[in-house]
Parts: structure tokens; C-alpha cells; sequence
């Protein structure tokens, strides 16, 4: 009876443990799994000790310890948003240190300054965030000028370039990328309706296809981020990315960005010509109707941000 019973027990734990293995087992299957990062290490230079002269405690970086870790949080997220692990090749594959340099001031909007390798032979770059934009509780600007830390060299468009910063930060900044989250919001659909209500609110046909004509092309812009033109252009810049990326894939796109020389390369890179790919997104865009109206995205931001 002693053996039976011992047999009789020992069966039994052999099942318990086979059911535990196979339960850790459905664990890990359900568990986040983990990409492996480079071994990288952030070293932060700063102008001033910012933090002991500015109140910062209603700012998404409250802490110089806050902004030091969203740094290191978003680098990894804007690498893998964009396909652009590489970026950090052009200026040294053997670094093993980012040194970010930050300087905050009175400046009426933020700027990035683009890597360089350093005499050490560590990548280095510089962000300028000004002081009333990083008051605000909700990030758009860190994510978007380290975007530009990122994409390096500049675009042949600026339209592009401010386009694809702004697609990054709007998906990862600080609580925002949270509103589209919460509220299930498709990114692309809220800010195409909004450029679109936004172009027949502001401007005549005349203009409006004035400040049409200017997103996407090569060189530079007139509207200043300061000016209603200004926050418009910025708009329908992302607006133009987010077409591109949803219609031709993140892939094509970041190699126009990043490799295209002038607007021929619309075609060398996403097989389109550049002509008729903008009658394309301007007529979207124009007949364009969105899940929600805007008054109901007013109210859903009313709530969220409150």
C-alpha cells in the first residue's frame, strides 16, 4: 500500500508540474516580449541648470530626471517608427554614447541641431526647446526635433521633413498620442478633416491652392510656425506624410525622405510622379469625410486634456 501510495503521489506531482509548466509557458507566450536595444548609453549636457531657475512642475518634463528618461524612451520608439535603426552609421557605427545637449529659452519655437560625430567620436546633437512650449502638459515638441536628430542630413523638402517629424510626435509625445489611444482615433483621419475645415475656414480658393502647391516640393517655405499660415502649412505637411505613408508604406516613404534628391524622386521612390500624386492627396483631401466632426473632437480633447 506504502508503494501504490507513493506511486499514486508521485503521478499526481508529475501532473501538477506538467500544468505549471504549461501555464508558464501560456504566460510567456502572453507576455509583452521585449526587443533588444542597443547598448548605448545617454549623456546629457545642459546650458544651465534649468530645472532649479524654471517652475516646470505642470510640464511634461517636470524633472531634469523626467526629461532625461523621456529621451531615452523616445530615440528606441522614433528608430523603430521609422525603419531607421541605421541612423547613427552615418556618424559613427562603433559609438557607444548620444551625448544630447539641451539648452532652453525664450525662443518662440523649438529647434534641432543635426548630429555630428565628435572628436571623442561620440554622436552629439543639440535640441533648443522653448520655455512656453515646455510648459504645456502635452508633448509634441521633444519627439519632433529629436525626430530631426534622427533623419540627420535635411530633407530636399522641408514640407516633407516637418511632415514626418510631426507623424512621429504625434503618435509618441508625452499624453497626446494617449487622447488618439483613449478615444480610438484614427491620427490620419483627425488631422486630414482638420487640414481640410482648416483650408476652407482660412483661405479663399485662390490661397488655398496657393499654400497646396507649397506642401511637398523642394526647398524651403515662407510660412512662419508663428503665423496662422504658418500652424496650416504645418498641418497639411503632416497631412501630405500621412497620406504617403498610409497609401505607400513607411518604407518608400522614409527613402524619399531621406534619400531623394529633388521631386523627381516621387517616382524614383514611391512610382508615382509628383504632379499627380498631389492632384491625388488634394483631391482627398478636399472631399474628404471624417469618422467624427470636429466639434466632437473638440469635445473629446475638452475632456482629455482638461
Amino acid at each position: 500500500m506504502k508503494h501504490k501510495g507513493k506511486r499514486v503521489i508521485g503521478a499526481l506531482l508529475i501532473v501538477v508540474f506538467l500544468t505549471s509548466c504549461t501555464l508558464k509557458q501560456e504566460e510567456m507566450a502572453k507576455a509583452p516580449q521585449l526587443t533588444e536595444q542597443k547598448d548605448w548609453n545617454y549623456a546629457f549636457h545642459y546650458g544651465s541648470d534649468y530645472w532649479n531657475y524654471y517652475d516646470f512642475s505642470n510640464s511634461f518634463l517636470p524633472t531634469q530626471e523626467d526629461y532625461e528618461a523621456l529621451v531615452a524612451a523616445y530615440i528606441p520608439q522614433i528608430e523603430n517608427l521609422l525603419g531607421a535603426e541605421d541612423w547613427y552609421m552615418d556618424y559613427d557605427a562603433d559609438a557607444d554614447t548620444v551625448f544630447v545637449n539641451l539648452e532652453m529659452g525664450g525662443t518662440p519655437h523649438s529647434m534641432a541641431c543635426s548630429p555630428t560625430k565628435g572628436a571623442d567620436g561620440a554622436i552629439e546633437f543639440s535640441i533648443l526647446l522653448s520655455l512656453n512650449q515646455t510648459k504645456m502638459s502635452a508633448d509634441r515638441d521633444l519627439p519632433h526635433e529629436l525626430t530631426h536628430s534622427i533623419l540627420g542630413v535635411s530633407c530636399f523638402s522641408n514640407s516633407l521633413e516637418e511632415g514626418i517629424c510631426d507623424y512621429v510626435s504625434a503618435r509618441t509625445g508625452v499624453k497626446y498620442s494617449r487622447f488618439f489611444e483613449e478615444y480610438e482615433i484614427d491620427i490620419m483621419d483627425f488631422f486630414t478633416y482638420d487640414a481640410r475645415l482648416t483650408l476652407e475656414k482660412f483661405y479663399d480658393m485662390e490661397k488655398s491652392n496657393e499654400m497646396l502647391d507649397a506642401i511637398g516640393r523642394a526647398g524651403g517655405y515662407t510660412y512662419s510656425i508663428q503665423t496662422q499660415d504658418g500652424m496650416i502649412w504645418y498641418e497639411c505637411s503632416q497631412c501630405f506624410v500621412e497620406y504617403l505613408v498610409s497609401n505607400y508604406g513607411m518604407e518608400k516613404t522614409m527613402q524619399l525622405i531621406r534619400e531623394g534628391k529633388d521631386e523627381s524622386d516621387y517616382q524614383t521612390y514611391l512610382g508615382t510622379g509628383f504632379e499627380e500624386l498631389k492632384n491625388e492627396w488634394i483631391s482627398y483631401l478636399r472631399e474628404y469625410e471624417s469618422t467624427y466632426t470636429m466639434e466632437e473632437y473638440k469635445q473629446m480633447t475638452k475632456e482629455f486634456f482638461q
